[in-house]
């Protein structure tokens, strides 16, 4: 009980004070800020799009903040593009169950301390659905003369090549021409910073030679990775069959190589592809030839040669680390003869390792297999699969029906192939014949059959062949690489999923890795598709009126002798070389 009961009266009104009133308390007014937490304020913008979250950005500071969290952009990333658009660099590269795909450069040497910026790949990988991307021309880069490096148009040529050769490796780009020359240079361009050369002396030739193709190490960087990039292994290969491994840092390439090997003579013919995860070197040259070389020790050791009889290019090579130590899986795709004059693509799995012989296959070795040392590299398993299989014995109407569509799927010219391991993409070569039909009609009749590019003809039969309405000879066939353990009962199966519509003309380049795929066209057209959910983009449109039927057989050769372009991609950008020239297309815009 008070001492001192409250009075009933009612207390006077409060006197308000004309000037400011002195409080010890301030009271704020109630904002949407300051009256819900972060993450109250979290939760309400996980509902919001991407449009709608930069909206809400640019509100104010708080919000600005609160809109670029990194678990937002991640969810939206996860619900726009899926999981499998991480692929290259986190969860699938390197599993023990063999699902393995050929990462993209920038992401094959992703440091492990990194911390993704959601908002900026979500940006990124936007833009290359909508095709939207900042090009920058070679001509715009200091200290090269790109006129002086581009030499003449080879025409009617039996093996066309690419007149570039292109390679991306972290922050660099690596670049040089396939001219001949007395001393074949590369440059070396790290963005911010001039361009370096490398020049090369031949040791065979006293005269020209040329650069064949180039490949980067794509095993983890064993030292630390440097602020503006890893340090990483180029392998340079010369017109005469030798070949340089370097050691390139961002912005400094010496100019000594770190090895070199001089081949036997029988083995001297030029090296097309090439697929390099240290120690372990395989290259495929133009004879479609198969050499293994360990560069575990001071000097590179050649460990065995292989070819075959069933395989055509033009071919792309994937080599890819195993869970067992110093065991590769390497993934050719190829092109294969469909009776009697036409063509379609099959796959190869060959599994090297330090010990082991050669399984049956349809791979032949060329010279009996070397005594196996430790660090010798060899073929001890191989499976192939191709689009086009007949079946054997009698056969019911659903597979009568399935080889009616593959029939109706081969093509009469090859212009490439790709593949990352999972996905296998092939490009045709008909639409050159439409393009002489009206011009060379009398030729027509007595042309010769149909080849992949760098396959000469044999035999003269007239071209009767006519595509099915499914089929176009400018869009490409996305097929399904299937290869299941080697304990399984069931073998490789290559599965036709798709037709890549787009393009509107000749294809001259295709490139394939992290399911996603990139075509140049002879018309100076890119396309970019995402392999997964099939979507497409055009990235750069044909050049208009550049190239006529009348001019077309000088400016692409005939038939065979398409002169090739190139095109390479990683996470952030395109690199083409065509007949726009060497153009550079990012995506971090």
């Amino acid at each position: 009980m008070p001492k001192r009961c409250p009075s009933p009266a009612t207390l006077p009104v409060t006197k308000r004070h004309a000037g400011p009133q002195l409080s010890s308390k301030r009271h704020s007014a109630i904002t949407f800020d300051s009256a819900l937490y972060d993450e109250l304020i979290l939760f309400i913008f996980s509902f919001l799009d991407h449009r709608d979250l930069c909206a809400v950005e640019a509100a104010n500071r708080n919000c600005s903040r609160l809109a670029s969290d990194d678990q937002l952009w991640k969810a939206l990333f996860l619900k726009e593009f899926g999981r499998p658009r991480l692929r290259g660099g986190r969860g699938f590269y390197g599993r023990a169950d063999g699902r393995l795909v050929k990462p993209l450069p920038s992401r094959a040497y992703l440091p492990e301390e990194s911390i993704a910026n959601w908002k900026w790949m979500y940006r990124i990988s936007s833009n290359w659905r909508n095709g939207r991307c900042a090009v920058e021309i070679l001509r715009d880069w200091d200290g090269i003369d790109i006129d002086h490096l581009l030499g003449p148009i080879a025409v009617n040529s039996k093996a066309p090549q690419p007149r570039w050769h292109v390679i991306l490796g972290g922050t660099s780009t690596i670049f040089a021409s396939a001219e001949p020359s007395e001393q074949p240079t590369i440059f070396v361009r790290d963005r911010g910073s001039p361009p370096t050369t490398l020049k090369f002396k031949s040791q065979l030739s006293s005269g020209s030679s040329s650069i064949s193709t180039m490949v980067l190490d794509q095993s983890p960087p064993p030292s630390k990775v440097t602020p503006r990039g890893p340090s990483v292994s180029l392998a340079v290969f010369l017109s005469t069959g030798e070949f340089f491994i370097y050691d390139h840092k961002p912005s400094a390439i010496t100019g000594v190589p770190r090895q070199t090997y001089i081949p036997l003579p029988q083995h001297r013919f030029p090296v097309t592809h090439a697929a390099y995860h240290h120690p372990l070197l395989v290259t495929l040259s133009q004879s479609f030839t198969l050499m293994i070389y360990d560069l575990s020790g001071d000097t590179i050791t050649h460990t065995q040669t292989l070819s075959s009889f069933t395989s055509h290019p033009p071919a792309s090579v994937v080599l890819s680390a195993m869970s067992i130590p110093l065991s590769f899986k390497l993934v050719l795709a190829y092109a294969v003869p469909v009776y009697p004059s036409h063509w379609s693509v099959g796959a190869t799995e060959l599994i090297i390792s330090h010990f082991g012989s050669i399984s049956p296959s349809s791979v032949t070795l060329i010279e009996p297999p070397k005594a196996t040392t430790p660090g010798n590299f060899v073929v001890s398993e191989t499976r192939s699969a191709r689009a086009f299989d007949v079946p054997q014995g009698w056969i019911d109407e659903n597979k009568l029906q399935a080889m009616s569509a593959q029939w109706g799927r081969k093509v009469t010219q090859v212009a490439d192939t790709q593949t990352d391991g999972k996905w296998v993409v092939l490009a045709p070569d008909d639409s050159l014949q439409s393009l002489f039909t009206a011009s060379d009609s009398a030729e027509s009749s007595n042309s010769s059959v149909s080849q992949p590019s760098g396959i000469p003809s044999t035999e003269l039969l007239p071209t009767t062949y006519v595509s099915s309405p499914c089929h176009s000879s400018a869009q490409l066939q996305l097929y399904r690489l299937h290869l299941p353990p080697s304990t399984s009962l069931h073998g490789p199966k290559l599965t036709f999923v798709r037709t890549l519509h787009g393009p509107r003309g000749p294809i001259s380049a295709v490139a394939v890795a992290d399911g996603r795929c990139v075509s140049l066209g002879a018309d100076g057209s890119i396309w970019v598709w995402d392999l997964e959910s099939g979507r497409c983009a055009e990235v750069a449109a044909p050049v208009e009126q550049l190239i006529e039927v009348a001019d077309a057989g000088a400016c692409m050769g005939r038939g065979s002798g398409l002169l090739r372009g190139m095109v390479v991609f990683d996470e952030r950008r395109i690199v083409s070389a065509g007949i726009r020239g060497i153009e550079e297309r990012r995506f971090d815009v």
